[in-house]
């Protein structure tokens, strides 16, 4: 019998396929463009290192985007994720945000409409949840009404509470660096 802390490899069929960009990954995408997509190095000073995580959590990103490129991923946003978007006031970040969705949009178009999870959907707004702060509970709400398998966000706080939401809502939370260690057995499948 195996042990509760002994780590499994996932199974393949277990790889998030819809995947919700957080505004945080939505950013650190846009942000770090050139060290995640062209291997562009990055200062010693740069604003990730303030996070003990960060260069980790980036790195981890930029290996999901190589595998991203031949995998299936369906990277969704949302309206509300647009809104965050426009509160930086940064057009550039704004054009891109759009590139982004208009790759969402054709994988939309090839699968066809969501409809969600109306528990899950219901539950998001129960006492349970008032740890969540109203943005990441939208975030979360699109997320599930996408139907969405996975949450990928930079934050450190939210998947902290991977294990309530996933068994409460369905959908996983991930930290770039927890993706790629569930992406990483099959990494090559994609290369």
């Amino acid at each position: 019998m195996m042990s509760s802390r002994t780590t499994m490899t996932p199974r393949f069929e277990d790889i998030p396929r819809r995947i919700f960009l957080d505004s945080s990954t939505l950013q650190t995408l846009q942000t770090y463009g050139g060290f995640l997509y062209e291997n562009e190095p990055i200062s010693s000073d740069d604003r990730i290192h303030r996070d003990p995580k960060g260069a980790a959590k980036l790195e981890a990103l930029r290996f999901i985007m190589q595998v991203g490129e031949r995998a299936p991923f369906e990277f969704a946003l949302s309206k509300n994720s647009f809104a965050e978007v426009q509160q930086r006031g940064d057009r550039a970040y704004l054009q891109w945000a759009y590139d982004v969705l208009d790759h969402w949009l054709a994988c939309l178009e090839a699968s066809g409409e969501p409809h969600g999870n109306a528990k899950a959907l219901a539950a998001i707004d129960a006492p349970t949840y008032n740890y969540l702060g109203a943005g990441d509970r939208a975030l979360l709400r699109d997320a599930i009404g996408l139907e969405c398998d996975a949450f990928l966000t930079m934050e450190n706080k939210l998947p902290k509470c991977r294990r309530h939401i996933q068994s409460t809502l369905g959908i996983r939370v991930f930290s770039p660096i927890e993706f790629w260690e569930a992406l990483r057995p099959w990494a090559a499948l994609f290369r």
